[in-house]
């Protein structure tokens, strides 16, 4: 049975050094004469449709973008995307995620794995942040930022183009999906997909931790938990049981790697959906 593992890009696979920020406020300045300000926080995790939609009523006081708008917001964006993209290199605040190229290699030689992008950038802004790392050689397939406006319907999308490329259909509980903000991880639920969080990305802590995800880690550098997690390798003696969940087990035994896990938290581990919730949001 083929397991898939979609990865998230930004904060996940690397640290482009805010270029697609950048890219955005300038494309939005340039066809509107009004420069965003905004926190990365709120375009943090979302898809680029919905961000260029949200940026675009932030300038025009809550007025939403036609079909146009969107059209002309994508191409100034593509457009400047790759000078920003190198002035991250060039002043060096791009950065390969700790372990992640090591990780790729381990998981590429596994043939019952596809490794998949599942993020919420363009296919073309993602192929152009991720050229400089060289890591796009490992994705066969992937949701991207055109996919829909939700993270969910992009995950949904990374799953199709896998069935369709591999023909076999791929079980929501063998998606693996890796990312480093909530809203990677209550997509995920949301999609009945297994979840893990890079804490090292630019998630905020607090909703990330409350998110709950199955396996929360700094980066890339422990494979051994990593493919643990993933059923690629049994639990060998060393590792510290409760630095992950296991998927195949209940989810109320676990071990927890922290002590003082609320109420709250915890319930969250065991639905299923958020909706679930009395509040029907993780904060």
């Amino acid at each position: 049975m083929k397991k898939l593992v979609l990865f998230d890009l930004d904060g996940t696979l690397v640290n482009a050094g805010g270029c697609g920020r950048t890219a955005l406020t300038k494309a939005i300045e340039e066809l509107y004469g009004v420069k965003p300000e905004f926190e990365h926080s709120l375009i943090s995790g979302r898809t680029d449709i919905d961000n260029f939609s949200i940026v675009y009523s932030l300038v025009k006081k809550g007025k939403k973008p036609t079909a146009a708008d969107m059209k002309k917001m994508t191409a100034k964006y593509l457009e400047l995307l790759p000078q920003e993209v190198h002035a991250s290199v060039r002043c060096k605040r791009y950065d390969i995620m700790p372990g992640v190229e090591k990780f790729l290699t381990l998981l590429s030689k596994e043939k019952d794995v596809i490794l998949g992008l599942g993020t919420g950038n363009l296919e073309e802004g993602a192929k152009l942040k991720l050229e400089p790392s060289n890591l796009g050689k490992f994705f066969t397939v992937g949701g991207y930022g055109e996919d829909g406006h939700t993270r969910e319907e992009m995950l949904q999308a990374a799953v199709k183009r896998a069935e369709k490329k591999f023909k076999t259909q791929i079980l929501p509980e063998n998606v693996y999906v890796i990312g480093d903000t909530h809203r990677d991880i209550v997509a995920a639920k949301n999609c009945g997909f297994h979840s893990a969080a890079i804490t090292g990305g630019f998630g905020e802590p607090q909703k990330l931790q409350r998110a709950a995800a199955e396996l929360e880690m700094k980066d890339f550098k422990d494979l051994t938990t990593f493919c643990v997690w993933l059923g690629v390798k049994t639990d060998p003696k060393g590792v510290k049981r409760g630095s992950y969940i296991m998927p195949a087990s209940a989810i109320e035994h676990v071990f927890f790697s922290r002590t003082g896990i609320d109420e709250d938290r915890l319930k969250m581990l065991r639905i299923k959906k958020y909706e679930d919730l009395e509040s029907g949001t993780i904060m």
